[in-house]
Formats: C-alpha cells, sequence, structure tokens
C-alpha cells in the first residue's frame, strides 16, 4: 500500500501523521509539507502528501508520480 502523508495542526504546530501517529513540529505549513514531501519521495512509487485547509478539509499536495516539487522554498 502507497504511503499517504497528512500535514495537519495538532498541538499548537504544524505536524506530519502517518499511520494515525504524529511527528515533527513546524513553525509554518509550508515547512510542514516540504518535510513531509521529502518523506513521501523516501517512501516510494504512489506515496502521496495531503494537508488541511482553512476548513479542515484535505487536499492533495503531491503524489509520487508528479514531477517537481510543487511547494519549494
Amino acid at each position: 500500500m502507497a504511503a499517504e502523508l497528512y500535514v495537519v495542526r495538532h498541538h499548537g504546530a504544524w505536524r506530519i501523521r502517518v499511520n494515525g501517529k504524529h511527528h515533527g513540529e513546524y513553525d509554518s505549513r509550508l515547512l510542514a509539507i516540504n518535510a513531509a514531501v521529502t518523506e513521501a519521495k523516501a517512501a516510494g512509487p504512489g506515496a502521496r502528501v495531503f494537508s488541511t485547509g482553512i476548513v479542515s478539509q484535505f487536499s492533495r499536495e503531491w503524489q509520487s508520480s508528479e514531477g517537481p516539487d510543487p511547494l519549494s522554498l
């Protein structure tokens, strides 16, 4: 099964959730997304990154079959 990483606001910080467990602590959503994309690349084909929006709905930010990172610093 392909890895799915979720960037969420949890206990006052942006974190990455994988398989129901949170890790990392990022000051901004963008930093957390970039970290999640790095992890997703290491996870292999089919990995996807999602993040929460303003109304707590998830939107896809990156998928391994896509080209360059959509959100580079």
